[in-house]
């Protein structure tokens, strides 16, 4: 390795930082507003509606985001020790921090699937609105916590983890959170306002699909400063039409700038940690998944690194983004964490280690100062709405890119589950919603996984994993961890509660996923006599059956990222003309080169 003691900052520290501050800050500022949105609207009937909101700012400013703080630090250090290690191992300095920050699909899905509904049935049960918010925000973090400990076994796992269902089924559920909490939500909220939301739109277009360079500002800055002016131009506020903006008026941003303080993280009370069984009962379809999920992008995170020769060890970056959930969760967020798979973009424009810095510094500043409130009054839902859009994009699109071609019939299938989880959500109270809507929406990244895991498995002709899936899913649904608004592990409830037909109890689930079975066992009996009518397992398969997890894995990420032309996270990070990189590939290699020369044999 090289004499140096200390590396050298360039240039390509400050874009990728910004880049990576950009995405983060824009992800937590539209978590800010779901989170408010989601706390305020089953108490709609409180007469202080202002008294509410700013309670809920308090929890949200007071002990949401600053529990953010304690991860972000816990998290960005550890990556770039890791880093570190892997120079000294490899004698070389050519190596780039994997990226690290709030894991998006997870953090949306917890908010709109979790505390929402926690909100929902604090009403109902007639709590007061302050205990109703307060117990949301519990069962948020606790949920966060469980999640992060389910990661964190998953880790010790490794590689094995993409043995746990098709590859498709798991990247489908995460695509569905992309779709629509993160897609269809973000471009309606740009059509609230025409006449002020298409321009960033369309800004936004011209530079991550049209390739326009906006060096040396990242592209999101960009997107955000024309929403700024639109907005502010306006001289209406935003929501439009409120009596009390929230931005885009000088009383906003004094109101905002009142929240200017010094906050500091705390840790869960008591409550928190007596809720568990509870939370984890009533909420597991969503946790179990989003914990898989999560795992499985790290996973691929990882191999991008791998891809650029950043052999990070796949086990302990699994372990650790498992713990840095937890620890966001202990300290008050709902909010999970993850490594990025954007970093060989980050290692392109010459990202070493300082980038990561450089965001955890600015975040922790913004979240421990109340700063956030003053983003959110400055710029307008529709400045924000564009950047989390492309990145809702993305996630799809590296999704697909995952998926094998013979596998994508199966996979448009795992898109309907989260649509129609997202239409239920904002389905007035009445009247009550078709039973078909509501059975296919309730544990939709379970629905997702399991219909996409059959799907994907008659398209192989394995009827044989075909009808296992069909099995677990009788299990699944038996309990009403899916197709019911409720799991009922007594059984109460199983052929239907008074009043409720027997096709949309859970019971009538059970019994269609065992009649799938059947069929599916009796296409494998046949086969195995010798019907020709009935084709054998696809060689595809066969062949992917005798690989290992590690090839598995490896063959994902190959499928990402041998798209680069198509690919839309590409976009979101290189925003620079290549000859304005501070820090040049070829001149990374080159130190590298000069390194291993220097270094003991």
């Amino acid at each position: 390795m090289s004499k140096r003691r200390c590396l050298p900052f360039q240039i390509g520290e400050i874009n990728c930082g910004l880049n990576l501050l950009c995405q983060i800050s824009g992800t937590m500022v539209g978590l800010i507003g779901a989170m408010t949105k989601v706390m305020s609207s089953p108490f709609k009937d409180v007469s202080d509606q202002h008294e509410l909101n700013e309670f809920i700012i308090e929890v949200i400013y007071g002990k949401v985001i600053p529990g953010m703080c304690i991860t972000m630090i816990f998290g960005n250090f550890y990556y770039a020790w890791m880093a570190v290690r892997l120079m000294r191992k490899e004698g070389h300095t050519n190596v780039c921090t994997v990226p690290y920050g709030i894991n998006t699909p997870a953090a949306f899905a917890f908010v709109f699937s979790i505390v929402a509904k926690a909100a929902e049935a604090a009403a109902s049960d007639g709590m007061d609105w302050r205990d109703g918010v307060m117990h949301a925000w519990r069962v948020g973090c606790v949920a966060n916590l469980v999640s992060g400990a389910i990661a964190t076994l998953c880790g010790f796992a490794g590689p094995l983890i993409v043995r746990v269902a098709p590859q498709a089924s798991l990247m489908m559920a995460l695509a569905g959170l992309g779709f629509t909490w993160l897609g269809l939500a973000q471009i309606i909220e740009v059509f609230k306002a025409g006449h002020l939301g298409l321009l960033p739109l369309g800004v936004a277009l011209v530079c991550f699909f049209g390739d326009v360079k906006t060096s040396p500002m990242p592209t999101a800055i960009v997107v955000m400063i024309v929403g700024c002016i639109t907005g502010w131009l306006s001289c209406e506020g935003w929501p439009e039409g409120s009596a009390h903006p929230v931005g885009g008026t000088a009383e906003a941003v004094s109101e905002a700038f009142k929240h200017f303080s010094f906050y500091t993280p705390s840790f869960l009370d008591g409550k928190s940690f007596a809720s568990i069984p509870q939370v984890l009962l009533e909420n597991i379809a969503v946790i179990l998944p989003v914990a898989f999920v999560g795992a499985v992008n790290t996973l691929v995170s990882v191999y991008a690194a791998h891809s650029v020769g950043d052999m990070y060890p796949i086990r302990e970056c699994l372990v650790v983004d498992g713990l840095t959930t937890i620890v966001a969760g202990l300290f008050g967020s709902p909010f999970g964490t993850c490594v990025y798979c954007g970093q060989p973009q980050f290692k392109a424009q010459g990202g070493v280690i300082y980038y990561s810095f450089l965001n955890c510094f600015a975040f922790c500043f913004l979240a421990s100062t109340g700063l956030f409130a003053a983003i959110n009054a400055f710029i307008p839902p529709w400045g924000i709405a564009p950047i989390i859009l492309f990145v809702g994009l993305a996630i799809c699109q590296d999704a697909f890119d995952i998926i094998k071609a013979r596998h994508l019939p199966a996979a448009m299938i795992g898109l309907f589950p989260a649509v129609a989880d997202w239409i239920l959500s904002i389905w007035p109270h009445e009247p009550k919603p078709p039973a078909g809507l509501a059975a296919l929406a309730h544990g939709s990244l379970l629905v997702c996984i399991a219909w996409v895991a059959i799907g994907v498995f008659i398209i192989d002709r394995n009827y044989m994993k075909a009808a296992i899936w069909a099995l677990v899913a009788m299990v699944i649904a038996g309990f009403g961890l899916m197709h019911a608004e409720s799991a009922d592990l007594t059984f109460k409830t199983f052929l239907g509660k008074e009043g409720q037909a027997l096709g949309t109890a859970a019971g009538g689930y059970a019994m269609g996923y065992a009649t799938l079975a059947g069929l599916f066992g009796v296409l494998l009996i046949l086969r195995r006599l010798g019907f020709s009518r009935i084709p054998p397992i696809r060689m595809e398969e066969k062949e992917e059956m005798s690989k290992a997890p590690e090839e598995e894995a490896e063959e994902m990420v190959e499928r990402v990222t041998s798209r680069h032309h198509s690919h839309v996270r590409q976009s979101l990070f290189d925003n620079m003309p290549p000859d304005q990189h501070g820090f040049q590939q070829g001149e990374v290699q080159s130190e590298s080169d000069d390194s291993e020369e220097s270094a003991p044999a």
